[in-house]
C-alpha cells in the first residue's frame, strides 16, 4: 500500500504560489536594481544558474571543516589554562 499524499487546502496552494511569484518578481528586481540588467536580460537569463549564483556565499560565510573547528575549539581550551 502506498502512503496517501497529504493534501494541500486549495487557500493554502494559493498563497503558496502567490509567494513564489513574489520571490521571482523580488530576484528580477535584484537583478534591474543591483546587477544593472534590463528586463529582458533577466528574462533570457538561465533561471537555475542565476538561482544557484545568487545563494552562493562568501567564504567567510560558509560552513568551517568541523575537524579544524575542533582544533580550534582545543587551542582556546588550553589558552584558558
Amino acid at each position: 500500500m502506498t502512503p496517501a499524499k497529504a493534501r494541500i487546502s486549495p487557500p493554502v496552494r494559493v498563497y503558496e504560489l502567490k509567494n513564489q511569484l513574489e520571490d521571482f518578481r523580488w530576484s528580477k528586481k535584484q537583478a534591474v536594481v543591483y546587477f544593472h540588467w534590463s528586463l529582458a536580460d533577466f528574462d533570457e537569463a538561465d533561471y537555475y544558474e542565476m538561482l544557484e549564483m545568487m545563494s552562493a556565499k562568501d567564504k567567510k560565510d560558509r560552513p568551517i571543516d568541523p575537524g579544524k573547528m575542533f582544533e580550534q575549539y582545543q587551542q582556546k581550551q588550553q589558552e584558558k589554562w
